[in-house]
């Protein structure tokens, strides 16, 4: 990587936190007056607004909210809530406090949420996490695991891809707002798992992401696969939410 590798960048003392192999989305730091643009008052009446949901009890979650520009096919982060140790109860009345809740199309999670690991406070049988966000009022549609890959050919391709070319003026279809600050930080930090030359000559390496300080990744990771029937198809233009909700 040269001196803005992670590891030159490490060694030289440069950045204490840079962090082995290469950055899954190197276009951000370059240009990032073009990706990270500011907060809005309003979101415009005729766009269609999605959100996706990585819950920890104990760790990070993370509901991040993704305006869909329909007429020009654009996407923007628009809020996020991210915090540590917070709860079902602190994170449904998070989500329900949301301005723009009513507008939600639909809530897609992590697919953990609908095993039964969770204790109810007057005991008995174990309940899975989803059943006690529902009994809050907030409900969800089931995600699907995996994707990291296909995550970034997407971002890297279809929504950034236009950076490097000769149209200066190009703009990305995907761009988030300040108002995304942890969304912004672990995508620009993400990176590659790093590998020795030894293992290429021994073995096929395979190309995966650092699982790590994911948290806002997995929950738009799961909203883009869900407004996709593959990663490289034409957006679902609708979706029917009493028909996908899912106790």
């Amino acid at each position: 990587g040269g001196r803005t590798g992670a590891k030159w960048r490490r060694e030289m003392e440069i950045d204490f936190n840079a962090q082995g192999g290469q950055l899954v989305f190197p276009h951000m730091e370059k240009y990032k007056q073009r990706i990270q643009i500011a907060n809005w008052n309003t979101v415009p009446d005729e766009w269609v607004l999605y959100a996706g949901f990585d819950y920890a009890g104990r760790g990070v979650t993370s509901f991040v909210v993704i305006a869909h520009d329909q007429q020009h096919d654009d996407f923007y982060a628009i809020f996020e809530y991210y915090k540590k140790k917070a709860g079902h109860i602190a994170s449904s009345e998070a989500i329900l406090s949301y301005e723009h809740y009513d507008r939600l199309q639909w809530i897609v999670a992590d697919p953990s949420m609908w095993t039964a690991t969770q204790e109810k406070k007057d005991g008995g049988d174990l309940v899975s996490p989803a059943s006690l966000f529902a009994e809050e009022g907030v409900h969800f549609i089931k995600g699907t695991r995996g994707g990291d890959t296909q995550f970034a050919e997407l971002v890297n391709g279809k929504l950034w891809g236009g950076f490097g070319g000769n149209d200066k003026t190009w703009q990305p279809r995907y761009r988030i707002t300040k108002a995304c600050p942890n969304h912004w930080r672990e995508m620009s930090q993400w990176r590659y798992s790093e590998w020795t030359s030894s293992t290429g000559q021994n073995r096929n390496v395979k190309e995966t992401m650092v699982d790590k300080n994911n948290h806002s990744i997995d929950a738009v990771k799961y909203l883009f696969k869900m407004l996709s029937s593959n990663w490289m198809a034409d957006k679902v233009d609708s979706f029917d939410m009493a028909r996908h909700v899912v106790y």
